[in-house]
């Protein structure tokens, strides 16, 4: 072993956690072709709210986001997970903030900011573990749950499978369209992937769709809109215009530039969907990194993650970078597993996806063909990963269906995940107060429960006038 790689394998204790530099390297690749996907499907999510027109500058700080806080995931807290905007977050922030709350990019930007501070401060003062603590079970798996609703109901629409109904609120698209039936055989082979448990089942349905969406689209004139969008991969709105590109940073630092003020009677809005930003993603980093460390093996004789705080301090500092370089909340990635079911055990697999996001910055134009009919199998796997948290609800109990249900469905239905976020903990203080069981609910949840009680009569004037 070189100086160089002596170096490395103590630097990153690879020799100790039983891998070897090339076992890492592997492990860093394979991760990065699973999670790669978030390079086209985070820019087509958030050109909702920031206009398609800023495509390539989200591509670029999706990427960029991505580099540095993997980098810093390995070697500060040498972790072996990746970091990169999170799915259903950048949903959150595009149709539920910027869509249907009426806020502008520059201003969610903001949320993501503040959110990712709060959460960097409760992790190092240790307040975040009694937060998590006092949540209850309940809470935690109908959000995640809905979650996942949400981005499969995401899915769908921008891939034109579901469309807003003539007589009813949804209907089936034009599946006999071009486009529509591309984003269903996206589904349909990632899915037999998927069933077959084979790692790289999103990444081929995105490049099976692009390729053989990309040759209909040239061959035989497939082109089918949604709002003007092209679902066919190198037609209209998706034509290829290289391959290699320089970086456009434009939205670096432009939630500073490009900030206005917004209107006093959104400072409800703004303060719920902070809170629930905070909710969703505390909960989604700390399951992953507890997942991905039982997963490698890295628990010390106390039954403790090792690197565990130092990973939760990364993913925050991650957050607040991602928000001042344009793009939404940062957050570790289950796909980190393929990475770790190779063999990689340290930090310097998450370095190895640093750097492949790094040269991803230079490929723009690649992702810009790749449109919301080849991401929906991506979106739809994920989703139905989340939805699987429902297993652990205990669906005998009425407090819990109550509040499972109206989190789940209303995140789906309303489209925001902070009026599901509200409804369901609502259901569930109301269930623990007339049970007569509310000594059992922490005192947080009482002040979080008229916080978004409070959200609703500033917002929606849920008290009529007289």
């Amino acid at each position: 072993m070189s100086g160089v790689s002596e170096r490395i394998d103590h630097f990153f204790h690879i020799t100790e956690r039983g891998s070897t530099i090339g076992t890492e390297v592997r492990g860093g690749l394979i991760t990065f072709l699973a999670m790669f996907y978030i390079m086209a499907v985070n820019p087509l999510i958030l050109q909702e709210a920031a206009g398609p027109e800023l495509f390539g500058q989200l591509v670029t700080a999706t990427g960029l986001a991505a580099f540095i806080s993997c980098i810093l995931m390995g070697i500060y807290a040498k972790f072996p997970v990746a970091l990169a905007p999170g799915m259903g977050i950048n949903a959150f922030i595009a149709y539920t903030i910027v869509i249907a709350m009426g806020f502008t990019y520059y201003q969610a930007l903001l949320v993501v900011l503040i959110s990712g501070i709060i959460f960097l401060v409760l992790t190092v003062t240790g307040v975040r573990k009694k937060m998590l603590s006092s949540i209850p079970a309940i809470v935690r798996l109908a959000i995640t749950s809905g979650i996942g609703f949400f981005i499969v109901m995401v899915g769908l629409y921008n891939s034109g499978i579901i469309i807003h109904g003539e007589g009813s609120a949804l209907q089936l698209g034009d599946i006999a369209s071009p486009g529509v039936n591309l984003s269903i055989m996206c589904i349909i082979i990632t899915l037999i992937l998927w069933y077959r448990k084979l790692w790289y089942a999103v990444l081929v349905g995105v490049l099976f769709s692009v390729v053989f969406g990309f040759m209909g689209g040239q061959l035989f004139g497939w082109d089918t809109t949604i709002d003007g969008t092209s679902l066919i991969p190198g037609v209209g709105t998706a034509a290829i215009s290289g391959i290699v590109s320089m970086p456009d940073f434009g939205l670096f630092g432009a939630m500073f530039t490009e900030f206005t003020m917004f209107d006093s009677s959104l400072i409800p809005a703004f303060l719920a969907s902070a809170v629930a930003l905070l909710i969703v993603d505390m909960f989604d980093t700390a399951g992953t990194l507890l997942g991905i460390g039982q997963l490698a093996g890295i628990i010390d004789e106390d039954g403790n993650i090792e690197g565990n705080e130092k990973a939760l301090q990364t993913d925050a500092v991650g957050s607040i970078f991602g928000a001042v370089a344009g793009t939404t909340t940062t957050t570790s990635f289950i796909e980190s597993s393929t990475g770790i079911a190779s063999g990689a055990r340290t930090g310097l697999m998450a370095v190895v996806v640093g750097l492949l996001f790094f040269v991803a910055l230079f490929f723009v134009p690649v992702f810009s063909i790749i449109t919301s009919a080849c991401t929906v199998g991506a979106l739809f796997l994920v989703g139905l990963m989340m939805i699987t948290s429902v297993k652990d609800i205990d669906w005998t109990e009425p407090v819990n269906i109550a509040t499972a249900f109206l989190t789940m469905f209303m995140m789906a239905l309303s489209g925001s995940i902070t009026d599901g976020i509200a409804f369901g903990l609502l259901a569930y203080l109301l269930g623990m107060l007339v049970t007569k069981r509310y000594k059992e609910v922490p005192l947080i949840i009482w002040i979080l429960g008229l916080v978004f009680l409070g959200y609703f009569y500033l917002t929606y004037g849920i008290i009529p006038s007289i």
